[in-house]
């Protein structure tokens, strides 16, 4: 008989000694599989066998120079059919939460069923980051090709086919559905997917088409939805939301976008760059206001040279349609009314957990004041034997987090384990053209703790690799304490910023300083360069050095 062994294991310091670890441990006969998630969490989880010896596994990792405490054994496959369950884990949800969920339970040697009603994959993969990102990419080539910055090559005037374009898109999304969804359930055969709407039932149930199903465990990832605001005329006169956008069959002429959030700065770029007439109506004084005030007036900036018109400080009071392909937006800034005539309405005012309609009340799982599913820090809810991960539960709505949190609870669940999840370095990315990415402290959050800071706002014009881009657009904030030099927070606004944030997540991730960035090697032509350069910039004149000079 199989047994999951979780074990407390005091003296590992770094992610070498996790590996060394599991190296050794993998030798020793009676184990098939060691898991050590994290050596900051002190547990590692075996699968072993009849074979296996106990004092043997803790004299090895007392050889290594660790102390070994096994504190729960669990017989795979035995403790669910002792207590008459039918699965040691339900999933409701069939999105990146509830897969990453689905994957760590199975190679914990658990029986996990996944309980999805619409197509498997989530938000992300269907209708979010995949499809947007891949038309955003192709309006970004679409601009260039019609607007090359270096001398010498002439405007390409390319014909837009955008049937075709989505025709792709909806090929790359089937694709990518079938790879990273479908196709892992025949790689993992203790996973088993199991069609239709779930509801919960006290007694660790679910009923699916009405059958019931049992479960030591239950995890809640249903994920979330585009969130309408009660707009006067809104629903009557139809509208468009972040989902519906990218499905659609041909190009508006003019699109009014509410909200000037991440989705809707991203979409109306998109749009604009191929061709449609955008506004974007924002009621805060600022689009992007989660940002530093200094990249939101600089993006700002660019979209208007992009022709997309912006209402930030504006309301909107009410909508109505004006003849079949048309509608009008009453708005309002301060004492001013005005009005739009655009052809389409894009909604993208942010999204709300999908907690409807599950029968949470039934078993006794509260919900706080935005619909959100309240979790602890081990992300179970106020029923001890049900977890939530990902959108529904309130983390920040971003892919990566729902799949860290869906193998952290589904952990937490399986094994007893009690990890928690640390977000002060939890990168986020605007995929704007240039980008923003951001991670730590803004200056204002900083100096609101208390923090003695000091920052510096570098100018990406100064980054050699910018500047034979011939694209010098965005700068780079960086957050300091002023006493340790200990990197509090890095903002950027720059092409492909996204892309080089990590060094910036690594440094606030371990308590590195300023100082440390500095001495780190950064290769020259490179835009992960710029955020050395940035970091000199506190105590030098980075336009006063020579190439690749410190």
């Amino acid at each position: 008989m199989k047994s999951n062994v979780l074990l407390q294991i005091e003296g590992m310091k770094c992610e070498d000694c996790a590996t060394h670890l599991i190296r050794a441990l993998q030798k020793l006969q009676g184990i098939e599989k060691v898991l050590i998630t994290d050596w900051r969490s002190k547990r590692a989880s075996l699968v072993t066998t009849q074979q296996w010896n106990e004092q043997e596994v803790l004299q090895t990792i007392k050889a290594l120079g660790y102390q070994g405490t096994i504190i729960k054994r669990m017989p795979i496959g035995m403790e669910s059919e002792e207590k008459g369950k039918d699965y040691d884990l339900l999933i409701v949800g069939g999105g990146s939460a509830a897969f990453a969920a689905a994957i760590k339970a199975s190679e914990l040697g658990a029986k996990v069923g996944i309980v999805e009603s619409g197509v498997i994959g989530g938000t992300c993969v269907n209708v979010g980051c995949v499809p947007s990102k891949f038309l955003i990419r192709a309006a970004e080539v679409y601009t260039m090709a019609r607007n090359p910055r270096f001398a010498g090559l002439g405007s390409c005037n390319m014909p837009l086919d955008w049937a075709q374009l989505i025709d792709q898109k909806e090929k790359l999304v089937s694709m990518l559905r079938m790879q990273k969804y479908i196709h892992l359930l025949d790689v993992y055969p203790n996973i088993s997917l199991i069609e239709g709407k779930a509801r919960l039932m006290a007694g660790n149930q679910l009923i699916v088409n009405n059958k019931t199903y049992t479960s030591r465990k239950i995890l809640l990832a249903t994920g979330s939805s585009p969130s309408i605001p009660p707009i006067p005329g809104l629903k009557e006169t139809g509208f468009l939301d972040s989902t519906t956008a990218l499905s659609l069959k041909t190009l508006p002429s003019s699109l009014a976008i509410i909200g000037g959030g991440a989705i809707g700065l991203e979409l109306g770029q998109m749009f604009a760059r191929f061709g449609v007439k955008v506004n974007i109506i924002e009621a805060l004084p600022s689009i992007a206001m989660s940002e530093e005030p200094e990249i939101r007036e600089q993006l700002s900036l660019y979209l208007k040279e992009e022709r997309i018109e912006l209402f930030t400080n504006t309301q909107v009071r009410y909508v109505e349609k004006t003849g079949e392909n048309g509608c009008f937006i009453s708005i309002q800034n301060g004492e001013k009314e005005t009005g739009l005539r655009v052809e389409k309405i894009l909604v993208t005012t942010g999204r709300s957990p999908n907690t409807a309609e599950l029968g949470l009340e039934e078993v006794g799982v509260k919900k706080g004041n935005r619909g959100e599913i309240l979790v602890d820090p081990f992300l179970r809810t106020t029923n001890p034997d049900i977890y939530a991960a990902g959108d529904c539960a309130g983390f920040p709505q971003f892919v990566y987090v729902s799949a860290f949190t869906g193998g952290v609870a589904a952990e937490n669940a399986i094994t007893g384990a009690k990890r928690s999840i640390d977000f002060s370095s939890l990168p986020r990315v605007t995929f704007t053209d240039p980008q923003i990415a951001s991670v730590g402290l803004t200056e204002a959050q900083a100096k609101k703790e208390g923090l003695n800071v000091i920052t510096t706002i570098f100018p990406v014009k100064e980054v050699p690799k910018a500047i034979i881009s011939s694209d010098t657009r965005g700068l780079i904030k960086l957050v300091s304490e002023a006493n340790t030099g200990k990197l509090l927070g890095a903002h950027l606004l720059a092409a492909a910023a996204g892309d080089f944030i990590q060094e910036a997540v690594l440094a606030i991730r371990h308590g590195l300083t300023i100082q440390d960035i500095v001495d780190a090697f950064h290769p020259y032509l490179t835009m992960s360069e710029a955020i050395k350069l940035a970091a000199l910039s506190f105590k030098k004149d980075v336009g006063h050095l020579s190439c690749c000079a410190s």
